[in-house]
């Protein structure tokens, strides 16, 4: 392939990304201030200033544009950042700044967000109110689960099901789970890297505390 090809190659991908997203950002606005019966897919496409028929090139239906892509929905400059972090460490073991590189990656993320505060709240009770969706973004955990695991994965040098990388996934779930719902709540004035900064460090000081356990024996296990 030519570098006038490649080049071509990146810039059409890189406009079907911006494109996503766009769509993404428009019905998840839609969503929230309307409800998500209370606009249709043609006023989503004006909104965005598509065709119909490109919609349905990118999404087969309407909740799938609210709930997103996990995969686009990383900045590639976050991801070879984060990854980038943990070159230094040493083979076969976890990087001792992941904790901390962790909240940066969340929180610039956090920063990103083209949605306000409000908005991000009234999308959560529209998802919640709809089972259709509700049921789709349980799944669509598990794919960010997934995305995020290949992201750890390439930084730590491990394989995604190693039990570290389980782990740590886990781990920053959880954290996530603790931090957003505070830093959305009403009346928050604290930004979100104070929040997760907080979970992070009691979560540290709970697994610091104890010692680690001993793998039970074969015989043990009988």
């Amino acid at each position: 392939m030519t570098d006038s090809a490649s080049t071509d190659g990146g810039l059409r991908e890189r406009k079907r990304t911006a494109t996503k997203l766009a769509i993404i950002t428009a019905a998840r606005i839609l969503t929230a201030e309307r409800g998500f019966s209370g606009y249709t897919v043609e006023e989503l496409c004006e909104n965005v200033g598509i065709s119909r028929r490109t919609f349905f090139n990118y999404f087969p239906a309407k909740e799938d544009a609210v709930l997103g892509s996990p995969a686009d929905e990383i900045p590639d400059d976050l991801a070879r950042e984060f990854i980038a972090r943990g070159a230094g460490s040493d083979p076969g073991t976890v990087s001792d700044s992941l904790l901390s590189d962790f909240v940066d990656f969340a929180t610039e993320m956090m920063d990103r967000m083209v949605m306000s505060r409000d908005q991000m709240v009234q999308l959560k009770l529209a998802v919640a109110a709809e089972p259709r969706l509700l049921e789709k973004a349980l799944r669509g955990s598990r794919e960010a689960e997934d995305t995020f695991a290949g992201i750890l994965s390439a930084r730590e040098g491990l394989a995604p099901r190693d039990p570290r990388i389980q782990a740590a996934l886990t781990l920053f779930t959880a954290l996530g789970q603790r931090a957003g719902p505070a830093f959305f709540a009403p009346g928050n004035t604290r930004p979100y890297r104070s929040i997760l900064t907080e979970a992070v460090n009691a979560m540290h000081e709970v697994i610091a505390s104890s010692s680690p356990l001993t793998s039970p024996s074969p015989k043990d296990s009988e």
